[in-house]
């Protein structure tokens, strides 16, 4: 599965992030850990809502960090990985280097942003990131096949918001 190494290796740069202690965020790990414990990636959709996405259930669980879990979906026009961290937020998101676009946005009310990490500007990945608990749910598109007819922001962006009625209010 191609996403599975995307995943593994930080998309926007959140997974191998070594400034949690810089940005206070690592001080509520704890206390996230608990409000998001409730929320599993790979079971946040129903199966009729993958179905609605092109998306293939079940998905498989991501390679990630103890405080970053993740789900992969395959699927036809977009791939998917739904990611839950409970060390970063929006806020401390945006302050990485690694983003080539960062625009801030909401889903359903929630504060949020779509991004696209430096190296994934070629590779028609999108994120769109919003605040649950304490930390963020992040959803990951990337285009099934290349022929760049497809919006992986806008894609990311409409899962995120049938996603965002099933995790915890941001704390």
């Amino acid at each position: 599965m191609a996403l599975l190494g995307v995943a593994g290796c930080g998309p926007g740069g959140l997974a191998g992030d070594e400034s949690e202690g810089a940005t206070g965020e690592t001080s509520a790990a704890k206390p996230s850990g608990e409000v998001l414990a409730g929320v599993d990636p790979c079971s946040v959709l129903s199966d009729a809502e993958l179905k609605s996405f092109g998306l293939q259930g079940p998905g498989e669980k991501a390679d990630t960090l103890s405080w970053r879990e993740g789900c992969n979906y395959d699927g036809d026009p977009a791939s998917l990985t739904l990611l839950k961290d409970t060390r970063q937020t929006v806020d401390s998101a945006e302050k990485k280097d690694t983003w080539a676009q960062f625009e801030r946005t909401e889903v359903n009310g929630r504060a949020a942003a779509t991004a696209v990490t430096e190296g994934s500007t070629q590779a028609q990945i999108c994120n769109v990131m919003f605040d649950a608990g304490q930390g963020l749910i992040q959803i990951q598109a990337q285009e099934a096949g290349r022929s760049d007819s497809l919006d992986e922001c806008a894609k990311a962006l409409e899962i995120a918001k049938k996603v965002e009625p099933n995790v915890p209010e941001p704390a």
